[in-house]
C-alpha cells in the first residue's frame, strides 16, 4: 500500500482526539451503552490515546477488562500515563498490534473500531 492510503493519526495531534468537545459529540457511554456491559472483555482497536478505552473500562467494571491495541507507541505511552497508579491500569491491558496483524488471539465479547 502507497503511503497515500494509509491514514494514522499523528501522536502530535492526540490532544483532539482526547478533547472534551469530542466526549461531548462522540460520546463513549452513549455510544457504546447498549454493547458493553459489565464483565465483558472489551478490544478497542486503534484506540490512540485511550479516549473511549477508559471509559469503557469504566462500564465493564472490575471483573471485566479492555485491550486497548494500537500501531503507534507514542499513542499508547499516553493512555499508559493517563491510568498509572489508578484502579483501571488493572482494567486496561495496553497492546502494540503490527501494521498487517492485530496479534490478539484471546476470545473478547465487543471490539471497537472507531476512527
Amino acid at each position: 500500500m502507497s503511503d497515500k492510503g494509509k491514514r494514522v493519526c499523528p501522536v502530535e495531534r492526540a490532544g483532539s482526539l482526547d478533547s472534551r468537545i469530542r466526549r461531548w459529540v462522540q460520546n463513549p457511554r452513549k455510544i457504546l451503552g447498549p454493547y458493553v456491559e459489565e464483565g465483558m472483555v472489551v478490544l478497542d482497536l486503534g484506540c490512540g490515546p485511550g479516549s473511549f478505552s477508559i471509559e469503557m473500562a469504566e462500564m465493564v467494571g472490575r471483573s471485566g477488562r479492555i485491550i486497548a491495541s494500537g500501531l503507534q507507541e507514542g499513542m499508547l505511552d499516553r493512555l499508559r500515563e493517563k491510568i498509572r497508579g489508578t484502579e483501571l491500569e488493572q482494567r486496561i491491558t495496553v497492546h502494540k498490534c503490527e501494521e498487517t496483524r492485530i496479534g490478539v488471539s484471546e476470545e473478547v465479547d465487543f471490539a471497537l473500531a472507531c476512527p
